[in-house]
């Protein structure tokens, strides 16, 4: 019984190891900061008036604030997900996005406070990313975005964007090394069990 239990607790560890070194094998730096992985590219339009599915049910046309939220919503229900919201004092004109290490086409840059999603735009287009990683910065790939936001060229170290809005609050994620030390404490707890039975 105790060389079975000894071989789960070496091989527990071995996933664990790996699962941690996974974790920051795919993580972005900038300056040395680790401002983690890619966030997803949800869409993208220059008309905040129209999604695929049609015109803007829900709020006013134009290019202000709450049309800029109604295009949010639209395209987040296209996905099934409900509702989110920004306040408007929150967006941040003239954000200076910065060339990750090593990279030609990759940008970061931290946000005023941990969200779900990032609202970007310049040159009257909108893109809208999740925020799936390190929930303090966004990085994004701008060889994914459309021209018609006035890309920088690839390898310039700073891309200035008209205005960013972090949307939606922190869903804490649990980070990488506290789900091993769970996983590894329930083997625990299962070995133990074992034992006692």
């Amino acid at each position: 019984m105790g060389e079975k239990v000894m071989k789960t607790l070496i091989q527990s560890a071995a996933v664990a190891v790996s699962m941690i070194m996974a974790s920051g094998a795919s993580a972005y730096m900038l300056d040395g900061v680790d401002v983690g992985e890619l966030d997803g590219l949800i869409g993208y339009t220059d008309n905040l008036n129209e999604n695929p599915d049609g015109a803007c049910t829900s709020g006013p046309s134009g290019s202000g604030h709450a049309s800029e939220l109604c295009w949010v919503n639209n395209l987040l229900a296209e996905d099934g997900v409900g509702p989110t919201t920004y306040v408007e004092a929150n967006k941040v004109p003239d954000q200076e996005a910065l060339l990750v290490d090593g990279e030609s086409s990759i940008y970061a840059f931290e946000l005023s406070y941990e969200s779900q999603y990032i609202l970007l735009k310049k040159s009257g287009v909108w893109a809208l990313l999740e925020n799936e990683f390190n929930r303090g910065w966004a990085v994004f790939d701008t060889s994914l975005l459309p021209a018609g936001l006035n890309l920088p060229d690839p390898g310039d170290s700073q891309w200035v964007i008209s205005h960013i809005a972090p949307l939606g609050t922190d869903v804490s994620v649990p980070e990488p090394g506290s789900l091993v030390l769970l996983g590894l404490g329930l083997v625990g707890l299962g070995v133990a069990r074992r034992k006692v039975s």
